[in-house]
């Protein structure tokens, strides 16, 4: 029993010394260690940071205040932006969380970016920080990228499909970080996605409820019957195949769908066009479907990509229609 009470004795004053010296450690290393990662994300913020910036400011992130956006500007009075460096996070690594600093253009296509802190696989996920597979994000834009495998353009590393999503998904975080510290991201990102998708059910009724005379709008020729078909594979939407007396196809109304992204978030438009018999695209006005409550001046380019992405969802759709 007394060798017993020795050991415990001997065992606590062991843990006691120990607990005494790592905090100690601790105490002597904290700050030289916040010191190296502020220093590791200052130099990162500066590589990726575009050539044309000339001074430099910081702004939190009014959702995490301990996260700065570094703004540049191309002129030493602060009135032009010419870029930002935003941290960017994802913690869909396969390793865990990855942090990135990510440059950005004013219009969020991607300058470069700089790895943080990742704990990915060596020799695999590892490589996200190599040029070879970095560089493949450069002059893109960050909102809206994916890998091939998800329909995007980015080669995913080999053997590291999850790492180069999780990539793709901080340069998105940055983006949206960029946008707070501008004031255009919503509060309420769950009531602004509610919001798009209360805008693409009243789409979807929409058309169910256009009358014939709306379709015939988009048609080329005049049409005695309409005949409505499943839009394919995906859709929401029927597709009208148009007929004259004789039975005869003078056209189609086909809906497409497409998406693009700008700095207030996502824009998506349903689209009905017309086509004529030979399946070619009718001189007759499109039908938007649905228009997001997105300022014009904001979402410009991303409502072209979104019309360029439905009439191209809207002739696949049409190459697919059989009478």
């Amino acid at each position: 029993m007394k060798k017993i009470l020795q050991l415990v004795v001997s065992l606590t004053i062991i843990s006691a010394v120990c607990a005494a010296v790592l905090a100690y450690v601790n105490k002597c290393t904290k700050d030289r260690i916040a010191n190296l990662t502020t220093e590791k994300t200052a130099a990162a913020a500066k590589a990726v940071l575009p050539s044309s910036v000339t001074a430099l400011d910081k702004k939190a992130d009014p959702s995490d205040p301990s996260l700065e956006v570094v703004v540049g500007y191309a002129d030493a009075a602060k009135t032009k932006v010419a870029g930002y460096a935003a941290p960017g996070l994802s913690k869909k690594g396969y390793g865990g969380e990855i942090r990135l600093m990510v440059g950005l253009t004013p219009d969020r296509k991607v300058v470069t970016y700089r790895p943080l802190a990742a704990n990915e696989t060596p020799g695999l996920g590892a490589k996200l920080g190599d040029q070879e597979f970095s560089k493949q994000f450069n002059d893109k834009n960050g909102t809206s990228l994916k890998v091939k495998k998800d329909g995007g353009e980015i080669d995913a590393i080999t053997g590291a499909t999850i790492t180069s999503r999780a990539v793709c998904e901080a340069i998105a975080d940055a983006c949206a970080r960029v946008d707070r510290i501008e004031g255009k991201a919503s509060a309420d990102p769950a009531a602004e996605a509610a919001a798009r998708a209360e805008a693409d059910r009243k789409a979807v009724g929409k058309l169910q409820t256009l009358t014939e005379d709306i379709v015939r709008k988009v048609i080329s020729k005049p049409a005695d019957t309409l005949k409505q078909v499943p839009g394919g594979e995906g859709s929401k939407f029927p597709s009208y195949i148009a007929k004259d007396a004789s039975g005869a196809t003078v056209g189609y109304a086909v809906v497409g769908t497409g998406k693009g992204s700008g700095p207030n978030g996502d824009i998506v438009l349903h689209i009905l066009f017309g086509f004529t018999a030979a399946k070619m695209p009718a001189r007759r006005p499109q039908i938007n479907l649905n228009q997001p409550d997105v300022p014009m001046t904001d979402m410009e380019a991303a409502q072209r990509t979104a019309f360029a992405q439905a009439l191209a969802d809207a002739n696949a759709r049409l190459k697919a229609l059989a009478d």
